[in-house]
C-alpha cells in the first residue's frame, strides 16, 4: 500500500489516511484507485487524471481541480465542500466527467454549465450548490438537502428528487418533464408561481 504519491501512474492502488492538505499534486494519473480516510483539504490537483477512482470518507474540501480530469468517480461519506467542478478539463468522451456521490457533503460547490446526465447525488448535503445551466437529465438527487441550491436554466428532465428537501426550483425556468418528486416537499415547486395554498 503506497504511503505517498511517488511516481506518476497509479493503477489499482489503495491510499489509506494520507494527509496531503494544502499541497500541490501535479501530473499524476490514478486509475481504479481507492482513497480511504485521506485528507486533501485545499489541495491543488494540477493536470491530474482520476479514472474509476473511489474516495471513501475523505476530506476534499476546497480542492482546486483546474486542468484535471475526473471520470467515473465515487465519493462515499466524504466532505467535499466548496469545489469549483466547472474548472476541470473536459477531455474526449472516453474520459468524460462523471460522478457519483453518496452520503457526502458537497455544499457551496459549483457545477455551473456542466453535463451531469445520470449523475448521482444520493443522501447528500448540498446547501448553496450551483447547478445552474447544467444538463441533469435522469440525475439522482434522492434524499438530498438542497437548501439554497440553484437550478436556473437547468434541465432536470427525468431526474429523481424523491425524498429531497428544502429546494426552491423555478418551474418556469427549469425543464422538469418526467422528474420525480415526493410530497409534501413537492409543494415548494409552486412557490415560483406566487400562489397561496391553504
Amino acid at each position: 500500500m503506497p504511503s505517498g504519491f511517488d511516481g506518476e501512474d497509479f493503477v489499482d492502488a489503495t491510499f489509506d489516511k494520507v494527509d496531503y492538505s494544502e499541497k500541490r499534486l501535479s501530473g499524476k494519473s490514478f486509475s481504479n484507485c481507492t482513497f480511504v480516510s485521506c485528507t486533501f483539504t485545499k489541495t491543488i490537483f494540477s493536470e491530474c487524471t482520476f479514472e474509476e477512482c473511489t474516495f471513501d470518507k475523505c476530506d476534499l474540501s476546497m480542492v482546486q481541480v483546474k486542468g484535471s480530469t475526473f471520470s467515473q468517480i465515487q465519493l462515499l461519506g466524504c466532505k467535499a465542500i466548496g469545489i469549483l467542478w466547472f474548472d476541470i478539463r473536459i477531455p474526449f468522451a472516453r474520459h468524460a466527467f462523471s460522478i457519483s456521490c453518496t452520503d457526502t457533503n458537497i455544499s457551496y460547490s459549483s457545477f455551473f454549465g456542466m453535463n451531469l446526465k445520470k449523475a448521482k447525488f444520493a443522501q447528500c448535503v448540498a446547501k448553496e450548490v450551483d447547478w445552474s445551466e447544467c444538463q441533469m437529465q435522469e440525475a439522482v438527487l434522492k434524499g438530498c438537502d438542497l437548501e439554497g441550491a440553484r437550478f436556473a436554466g437547468t434541465d432536470l428532465s427525468g431526474a429523481d428528487l424523491r425524498g429531497a428537501q428544502n429546494y426552491q426550483i423555478d418551474i418556469q425556468g427549469t425543464k422538469l418533464k418526467g422528474a420525480k418528486f415526493s410530497l409534501p416537499e413537492a409543494t415548494a415547486l409552486l412557490d415560483s408561481l406566487g400562489i397561496v395554498i391553504d
